[in-house]
């Protein structure tokens, strides 16, 4: 029972973080690129511009559940496969070549996807800028976000969050298309089996119209897959496979660890279809919290507690309440901060109050001013 309470607690609070920013991205852009060069981790030169062929630039983070799970499915596609579009996979958080090369063999060994590992904020920025093309104002940024180019260099649309090449390859492909070559017979247009012409009954002229049981015609429908309540999974009905009336439900597929956010999965309690996997916001920072605080309760007697962390940079109440229980423990926490390695240094038998603000918080760096203050 509490299972299903978290699950249907955390789909809410996935849906309301992800139907404003797809509602604004399913529009046909046709915008100005943006130019940026990099290097990728071959030693090879990648460009953000499009050439004659439809392109995908993918920013991502190596740490991201949604992007791993979209830049898979996009390495084992057939449209990849075939040189229907190039793909080009961009790190934004400053990792090694050796970390995103990591990266590629874990989750896209083999493909023609070309990743890039840059050293400096400028990925990030460039991320940034693409967002804010059609997102002025914004301040929060989902990954992957994936910026797709026809054979112009005009940006056609733009997407955040985990996409699925099945998705890609049916909503937005046929739409990064610039083959405005006629056919060679005027005659083939009356020929059935030319997929390429509109008389084809198994090709729309359009991507989008509603006859393609595998395409909704409008992104921001109340039955995306993005709503476990009515998912917009259509069950293949031409096999003969009876269509199943979906009821959505988040189940937990990994828990969070103190570096990793939790992973949870939106399938159908009926036929156990998956409409989509989310990360657990914060979860990682919760999961880190409560290690450090279970450190310092099970510390020995007039013993150290010691915590190492790259990433987060400050306690909750939880902890300060652990620190209160075991005043006899001493705290040593090694930590990093703007990129530069610090200890942080809790002594037994503080005044934890005036280490935390009036909301249980406490940051380290502030923390390091208050005992250097004594």
């Amino acid at each position: 029972m509490k299972k299903r309470i978290f699950g249907i607690l955390a789909a809410l609070l996935l849906m309301v973080q992800a139907m404003p920013v797809m509602a604004a991205e399913g529009d046909k852009l046709s915008l100005d690129n943006l130019s940026y060069t990099f290097t990728d981790i071959d030693g090879n030169e990648v460009t953000t511009q499009s050439s004659g062929k439809s392109k995908l630039l993918v920013f991502f983070r190596t740490g991201c559940w949604n992007c791993r799970n979209t830049l898979r499915s996009i390495a084992s596609s057939d449209w990849l496969a075939n040189g229907d579009a190039e793909v080009c996979a961009i790190d934004i958080d400053q990792k090694t070549v050796d970390e995103v090369r990591s990266f590629q063999n874990d989750y896209c060994a083999g493909s023609a996807i070309k990743f890039v590992a840059e050293p400096t904020a400028l990925a990030n920025q460039a991320a940034w800028k693409y967002d804010r093309l059609i997102h002025p104002g914004s301040i929060d940024m989902e990954t992957p976000l994936i910026v797709m180019l026809d054979g112009n260099n005009k940006i056609q649309y733009m997407t955040q969050g985990q996409y699925t090449a099945e998705q890609i390859a049916a909503d937005y492909l046929p739409g990064l298309s610039t083959d405005t070559t006629p056919p060679s017979n005027p005659d083939d247009s009356q020929n059935p089996g030319n997929p390429d012409t509109p008389d084809n009954p198994d090709t729309p002229d359009n991507p989008d119209d509603g006859q393609n049981p595998d395409t909704p015609s409008n992104p921001d429908d109340s039955q995306n897959p993005g709503t476990p309540e009515q998912p917009d999974e259509t069950p293949d009905t031409s096999s003969g496979n009876t269509a199943c009336n979906h009821v959505g439900e988040s189940n937990v597929i990994s828990q969070a660890t103190a570096t990793s956010d939790a992973l949870v999965a939106v399938e159908c309690v009926k036929c156990g279809a998956v409409f989509r996997y989310e990360t657990v916001s914060n979860s990682a920072y919760a999961a880190f919290l409560k290690e450090t605080a279970n450190a310092i309760l099970n510390a020995e007697q007039n013993g150290e507690a010691v915590v190492n962390t790259k990433i987060w940079t400050s306690f909750n109440k939880a902890v300060f309440e652990a620190m209160k229980s075991r005043p006899d423990v001493k705290v040593t926490v090694n930590y990093v901060y703007q990129g530069n390695p610090y200890v942080l240094n809790i002594p037994a038998k503080v005044n934890v109050d005036s280490l935390m603000d009036e909301n249980g918080f406490g940051g380290f760096r502030f923390i390091e001013q208050v005992l250097s203050a004594k």
